[in-house]
């Protein structure tokens, strides 16, 4: 009998170890899996066993509410709960304003934090229980490493930003799960210049001003896209949602079912192979022809 292929490991997997040998990995709760580069759009595994996700973005640079709502909706689809943090938040004349505005268009908690001290940080350190893991996203140099300094107790080294663009410098270059001295974990990554999505099921969740309106609509499984009776198209025509805000989310629709729809075209493509050369190999051996 064939045992199934064990999917790769993840950072935060739970793994029963006999001795030194892998006996079972537990099963898997919160993921956080991201479009892998190229053209065939499968999921890269980032995480496992994840509770919050936090969503790291830097206030010396402009705050992008499309690459929120995109680590949002990567939260949201693997069942984990997002947290927005707005880190360097001495640098903005009014960052609690920011906070409000984000919070309302996403739906998501939202914390301005200083590097080392506030109410900000205190929130995140109270999540920090021994059964939870955290795990952090965002660009280089947005403040991460920093975060988990503040967390942790520990000394990641931290970059300096590019003068002009705000652009940091990769400190950190790979996953890595560190323990948390009031209990539980976190998970730092390494600075990710885009987040492409691979499961169309949490974006809607990433507008919350949209969501809002969704509900009224005729079909449940309305798209937003000119169907009859859709309340958001309606709402947005007569000006009570941005029309823009609209064309974004399905936008990201369209991009997460695109990649989901040619993930799977790759993998039927592999099995058809595979089973191709087993048929071969089958016939070569009737016909008592070695196998090649």
């Amino acid at each position: 009998m064939r045992v199934p292929a064990r999917p790769p490991l993840a950072v935060g997997d739970w793994l029963a170890l006999d001795g030194d040998r892998v006996a079972h990995v537990l099963e898997r709760r919160g993921e956080i899996a991201r479009r892998a580069s190229g053209r065939v759009g499968a999921a890269q595994i980032m995480a496992t066993n994840v509770d919050h996700l936090l969503i790291v973005t830097g206030l010396d640079r402009p705050v992008k509410a499309g690459r929120i709502r995109r680590a949002v909706a990567l939260a949201r689809a693997g069942g984990v709960e997002p947290l927005v943090v707005l880190a360097k938040a001495d640098l903005h004349t009014d960052p609690q304003a920011l906070a409000d505005a984000v919070g309302s268009a996403t739906g998501v908690e939202v914390l301005a934090v200083k590097a080392t001290v506030g109410a900000g940080l205190e929130r995140i350190s109270a999540l920090a229980r021994p059964d939870r893991t955290m795990a952090l996203i965002g660009e280089s140099g947005a403040g991460k490493s920093t975060l988990v300094n503040a967390l942790a107790g520990v000394a990641l080294d931290t970059g300096d930003v590019r003068h002009g663009d705000a652009k940091g410098r990769h400190t950190t270059t790979w996953r890595e799960l560190i323990p948390l001295p009031e209990g539980g974990a976190i998970i730092d990554t390494p600075g990710i210049r885009e987040v492409g999505l691979v499961d169309a099921d949490g974006i809607d969740d990433a507008f919350a001003d949209v969501l809002d309106v969704s509900g009224a609509c005729r079909f449940r499984d309305c798209r937003h896209a000119g169907e009859p009776g859709c309340a958001v198209r309606a709402s947005a025509d007569a000006g009570l949602v941005d029309p823009g805000e609209v064309d974004r989310m399905y936008a990201m629709r369209v991009e997460a079912e695109g990649a989901e729809l040619r993930a799977n075209e790759h993998e039927r493509r592999r099995h058809e192979r595979r089973f191709a050369r087993v048929a071969r190999d089958a016939q070569r051996q009737k016909r008592g022809r070695p196998r090649r």
